[in-house]
């Protein structure tokens, strides 16, 4: 898209991402040849020009309000059930913000400087309700998700190989899914947007699941789960055996689905507004206009496809994708789905009639006011946001200071 493109360049984040990582409390090492011949019986085949296979991370304690209250309580003043309800500027500098309670307890604060960090829509709607960062036309423009989809079932030869490669798995501590995303080149030749597959194993919604089961039994004993544990002896073993010997989760009667997350490619069409709607604080609401481009939908379609002849050419078994999952298929967005991936309306940009923000995150014309949320994102790729949002806070700190 025009002007969608990122103005730093990847290896200028290196750094930040290893300092994101710590953050998280994730490890360092690449997402491939660091980690798949440890966790993977052998490279299963899947054709390098068309897929990159990889791994994505999890992090053991995803809450952050549990890893850093108690520092951030100790080191910072920390305003709860508040709301900041106008942001008072004077030529090219922020003054002070006004804050408001529940309770209708307003004061002001003089400022230093100001960092919007409250996610990609109420950066948006704050910017807008202060009439602020607006004056390229870009503010609000760009609104991204990441578009999810089902795209078929895939009926396995063998359940526990299948999982053995495609499940979830554990290495030094860390937790691992496995991934299939478009091979750079490939997508270049198909003039596809960035797409990244995978495998997923549900259980039906009465079936015995071991692992939970078994943790359950720990903290709670009864003679009714012990009957349950004990009729289910051979998938119990079963995933025992995954669990301890190789090192992954294994759920027997699982259904097998392919599952895509998808580049949205940007669009001025894609944008949040405000809404004649008022909150509490008599603030305009955020109103989210999501519209995604039919180039999605055909990324999709392209990558289910090149997974089904993956797939079937490896001898895991037939993929039978959705009769929906067509290129005439009038109703297309209906079977998209966001995951809270909000990104985009406050564009980065190398000159401030392109973008809302500078590469420092600096707000444009407004010297001492920054956005660090995914807001800033011009373009999506395919995965999840917060590791790159966090990588840009920790450059912010390091410019600030």
């Amino acid at each position: 898209a025009q002007n969608s493109g990122w103005p730093l360049l990847f290896e200028e984040m290196t750094k930040y991402y290893a300092e994101a990582n710590a953050f998280m409390g994730i490890d360092n090492m690449n997402y491939t040849t660091d980690i798949l011949p440890h966790i993977l019986p052998k490279d299963p085949g899947i054709n390098p020009s068309i897929f990159d296979l990889h791994v994505s991370k999890w992090a053991v304690q995803p809450n952050f309000y549990l890893l850093y209250k108690d520092e951030l309580e100790k080191n910072v003043t920390v305003i709860y059930n508040a709301q900041v309800t106008a942001i008072q500027k004077k030529e090219a500098l922020v003054e002070c913000i006004t804050i408001s309670n529940f309770n209708d307890i307003i004061f002001k604060a003089n400022v230093k400087t100001v960092i919007l960090t409250v996610g990609t829509i109420e950066t948006v709607r704050t910017l807008l309700n202060n009439n602020l960062g607006g004056q390229s036309g870009w503010l609000g423009k760009n609104f991204m998700d990441h578009p999810c989809m089902e795209a078929g079932t895939i009926q396995v030869k063998n359940a526990y190989q299948m999982q053995r490669y495609f499940n979830m798995h554990l290495f030094k501590g860390g937790k691992y899914s496995i991934r299939l995303s478009l091979n750079r080149k490939f997508q270049e030749q198909k003039k596809l947007l960035n797409c990244s597959a995978a495998i997923m194993f549900p259980l039906p919604q009465d079936a015995f699941d071991p692992y939970g089961e078994l943790k359950s039994f720990r903290k709670d004993f009864k003679l009714s789960r012990l009957i349950k544990l004990s009729g289910s002896i051979v998938n119990i073993l079963k995933s025992a055996r995954a669990y301890i010997f190789n090192h992954f989760y294994y759920k027997a009667n699982a259904a097998t689905i392919l599952a895509l997350m998808i580049e949205q490619e940007p669009t001025a069409e894609s944008y949040i507004s405000l809404s004649d709607k008022k909150d509490k604080f008599e603030i305009p609401e955020a109103l989210i206009n999501w519209n995604i481009t039919k180039k999605t939908w055909d990324t999709a379609i392209a990558t289910a496809t090149a997974v089904k002849n993956e797939i079937e050419h490896l001898n895991f078994g037939e993929v039978k994708l959705y009769d929906h999952l067509n290129h005439n298929n009038p109703d297309w967005s209906n079977y998209l789905s966001d995951v809270c991936h909000q990104m985009g309306g406050c564009k980065m940009s190398l000159q401030p009639q392109e973008g809302v923000v500078n590469v420092n995150l600096q707000v444009w014309g407004i010297s001492n006011l920054y956005v660090c949320s995914c807001a800033v994102f011009p373009t999506s790729s395919h995965s999840n946001p917060t590791l790159t949002m966090l990588a840009l806070a920790s450059r912010l700190a390091n410019h600030l200071s």
